[in-house]
């Protein structure tokens, strides 16, 4: 617990068998002068609180810093759930619980559950208790086992390579789509909607909007690859730094979102591939040819709907200078084009981040190279320093608009791929049947840069670059690389959890951008590095 500065509650195990005691242990800041806690059963309708306990009992004395807690010691149970046996001891029925720390206690008179209705929640987690223990805990050996082993065993890797996909994807907004809407595709019925107006527009968006509000950090397990810590001892999980809030914030948890993916999409041509067929539909025209002159939308298609809406809803929508600024606040990244606000318009930029965060990918590649050499002990030291001065970097740009620019950027994004993922738009643009796209609008994409004569790099290197990009840089960011307690053995578990994402955003930047960052850490713009290469194949065609 030492490594998390703010206030927290923990369960000494993930999962816990009926005979056992269950154990957690509570950090406290020092603002804090009374905390109460409560073991909640998640019930299919609602959450019962079956244990209640708080410090101090009565009397003004402050409670400790660091507290470990046992089940034992509540005020407050509820028999259907909680059991007393012959030993004194208290045990729980099997199922899944949620611990949560309040700040304050009851008053006079008042019952523990009654104050937890409306006490201010400081931070949760959750437990399982189960006859069939995690595995990987204790088994009764003595738990003596070295940090050396434990470092040893970490270096075996996962069995298999794994990569963590965003949770906040097209794919996935897909199916909460069809959960939500209907089983198939029952949402893109024309019939279900009336024959005109923006109605199914605005529906897609408030889903959209619906669904990236729902993601969350609150753990760094919730970052780490699935699958990743079933290969490992227990232990493992320790062996990552602890999430860093805001001393004031107001939630326990942050967005699981980040503006990078929305960057990377944007330079893949996403955007500008919906805006041409969005001015093409308002019969508006664009500076040079027109490719799209025989591009006709019928008003018995389920697209026209979607355009118009789109449309008309241009001004609740983030414009391409909000979305540059911001870029340039919270990673140093430029755009260039000719909605782009100048320079001089910026207030504050990121210049750091772009030769941090590679160098953190160059020091990784330079880490495995002495992983798989069984000659040497790779030493991870120098990758925690980048690390830890990537986040530093990076938590200087948690302020202002972040979260809510990359919460509104995400949902607005989601509904341009469900647009262009429309099968009307293949029946316009064309594309290729035999390119294997892991996702609907990325082959009309593709498609609009080879009509328009655009960069010829595939929106899937992009696509790798975003969603990739996007789960390395929340692992940087909320990660408390800045502890004092966190060192080389974190790093090491951080680069053998993300050692397939790391290898494969490398070859996507080299693919979209022509560096290879496991050979140099290049400082250079990507937005430069994209555009050199764009008008070398003019030249050559």
């Amino acid at each position: 617990m030492s490594k998390d500065r703010h206030n927290a509650i923990r369960p000494t195990s993930q999962v816990f068998t009926p005979e056992e005691d269950v154990l957690f242990e509570v950090a406290l800041e020092s603002s804090v002068s009374a905390f109460t806690w409560a073991v909640l059963h998640e019930g299919a309708d609602e959450a019962t609180a079956v244990a209640v306990g708080w410090k101090p009992r009565s009397g003004g004395r402050k409670p400790a810093a660091e507290h470990t807690i046992s089940l034992g010691s509540a005020v407050e149970w509820d028999e259907r759930y909680v059991h007393e046996h012959e030993d004194d001891d208290v045990h729980l029925d099997e199922g899944e619980y949620r611990l949560v720390l309040y700040a304050g206690r009851p008053g006079s008179g008042e019952t523990g559950s009654a104050f937890i209705e409306h006490a201010e929640e400081l931070d949760q987690d959750a437990f399982a208790v189960s006859t069939h223990p995690a595995a990987g805990s204790d088994t009764g050996h003595d738990g003596d086992i070295g940090q050396p082993l434990r470092v040893a065993l970490v270096r075996e890797g996962p069995t298999g390579q794994v990569e963590r996909s965003s949770p906040v994807t097209y794919a996935e907004f897909r199916r909460f789509l069809e959960a939500d809407w209907g089983p198939g595709d029952a949402y893109d019925d024309a019939n279900a909607w009336p024959a005109f107006g923006g109605r199914p527009y605005q529906a897609l968006r408030r889903a959209a909007r619906d669904f990236v509000s729902r993601s969350k950090v609150t753990s760094f397990g919730d970052l780490v690859p699935p699958g990743y810590e079933e290969h490992k001892l227990e232990e493992t999980a320790a062996q990552f730094p602890g999430i860093l809030l805001p001393r004031d914030a107001g939630t326990a948890y942050l967005p699981g979102v980040e503006l990078i993916w929305n960057y990377w999409l944007e330079e893949g041509m996403l955007v500008q591939t919906l805006n041409v067929i969005l001015a093409r539909f308002q019969n508006r025209r664009i500076p040079g040819r027109d490719p799209l002159a025989r591009f006709d939308v019928t008003p018995l298609l389920p697209l026209r709907n979607r355009l118009w809406g789109y449309a008309e809803d241009e001004l609740h929508r983030l414009t391409v200078r909000r979305r540059a600024v911001e870029y340039e606040y919270e990673y140093g990244f430029s755009l260039i084009g000719r909605a782009v606000p100048r320079p001089h318009v910026v207030v504050e930029r990121r210049n750091g981040f772009l030769a941090t965060f590679h160098q953190v990918l160059f020091l990784a590649h330079r880490y495995f190279k002495e992983l798989d050499d069984l000659t040497v002990q790779a030493d991870a030291f120098p990758l925690y320093r980048a690390l830890r001065d990537c986040h530093i970097v990076l938590s200087q740009g948690t302020q202002n608009q972040y979260g809510e620019m990359a919460v509104a950027a995400r949902a607005e994004f989601l509904v341009m791929q469900s647009i262009l993922a429309e099968p009307q738009m293949r029946e316009f643009l064309g594309g290729r049947p035999m390119t294997p796209y892991p996702e609907a609008w990325m082959d009309r994409v593709d498609s609009m840069k080879s009509i328009q004569g655009w960069t010829d790099t595939s929106i899937m290197h992009f696509n790798d670059l975003a969603t990739i990009g996007e789960q390395l840089v929340l692992t940087i960011r909320l990660g408390n690389w800045a502890d004092p307690g966190v060192g080389g053995i974190e790093a090491a578990t951080w680069a053998q959890a993300f050692r397939y994402g790391i290898q494969k955003y490398a070859a996507a930047y080299r693919s979209a951008t022509g560096v290879d960052l496991a050979q140099e850490p290049s400082t250079e713009m990507p937005s430069t590095l994209l555009a050199r290469r764009l008008s070398g194949a003019r030249i050559r065609a």
